[in-house]
């Protein structure tokens, strides 16, 4: 009887140890049964493959709002008649782009050292911004940290100067900092769709993705997540979306649903406690 009784306190001690160490593990233990349940991911592709392949080169069907520096006149005698060519935008057909893609775009997390301070808390924006243009000058693979943080530093000393402010910029405030700073052409588009940012990827240009943070449920952020976040979409594989996400150093090629992404993007208000009612907009931002 004694014996069966201290088999049981041990068996008892047991159980209450591990359940434990499960609760304070359990953000990993979600993460690694979300990794296990994700399908293998294609190929990731560089910029330069996807000019050479020439990929689906097509226009989405939405509202579209051009981000430029100051309008530019341009004498049409001036351009040779034949580089005239009217463009057309194709329409979006989901079953003639690839099954599964994934663009090769280098990786930074917005605190590359990981020092989280009240700055890097609120560098999404310019970690995504920064990704995307040096994916464009044919970088891939992981930023090296001194790197990722002189850039992140010099966007925030920039946004300050243009801005007053460099935390949580709309949509619209990225774009105009990616036209000045890097010179490429950004476009902020309204109600997006699955199909539409698919196409964008498929096409070779990476997606950013002004969002709701607490909404994408992602275990690897500290507390509930921030409440404005910023983050890419490089690729898709079945109904899942894979990401860059910089809030994370965890976020190279982070895979998340599909209708979790759609239901989180919300551009910026102007206050943490109205994001989820912000406009339902994507950033793209093109090549020279």
């Amino acid at each position: 009887m004694r014996h069966s009784f201290r088999r049981f306190v041990v068996a008892i001690v047991l159980f209450v140890g591990l359940a434990a160490v499960c609760y304070a593990q359990r953000a990993r233990i979600s993460e690694l049964m979300r990794e296990a349940s994700v399908p293998e991911l294609p190929a990731a592709v560089g910029y330069k493959e996807v000019r050479q392949e020439e990929l689906p080169a097509t226009s989405p069907e939405t509202e579209v709002v051009l981000v430029e520096k100051e309008p530019k006149l341009v004498e049409p005698a001036l351009i040779p008649e034949e580089v005239l060519v009217e463009e057309k935008p194709l329409p979006v057909v989901e079953d003639e782009l690839p099954a599964s893609f994934d663009l090769a775009v280098p990786f930074t997390s917005q605190a590359p050292f990981a020092n989280w301070d009240a700055t890097h808390e609120d560098t999404c924006e310019e970690a995504s911004i920064y990704m995307v243009s040096a994916y464009y000058e044919g970088m891939s693979g992981t930023i090296a940290p001194q790197t990722a943080e002189d850039e992140i530093r010099r966007l925030v000393a920039l946004e300050n100067k243009i801005f007053g402010r460099f935390e949580s910029t709309t949509a619209e405030e990225t774009a105009r900092l990616v036209t000045e700073v890097y010179g490429l052409r950004a476009e902020v588009e309204k109600d997006p769709t699955v199909a539409t940012i698919k196409v964008h990827v498929a096409a070779g240009r990476p997606v950013i993705v002004p969002a709701d943070g607490q909404m994408l449920g992602n275990p690897n952020f500290t507390g509930d997540g921030p409440p404005y976040h910023m983050f890419i979409i490089r690729g898709y594989v079945e109904n899942r979306f894979v990401t860059n996400d910089p809030g994370t150093r965890r976020g190279e090629q982070y895979v998340y649903d599909q209708d979790v992404v759609m239901n989180a993007i919300h551009d910026w208000t102007g206050s943490d406690d109205t994001v989820d009612a912000g406009s339902k907009v994507i950033l793209v931002i093109y090549p020279n």
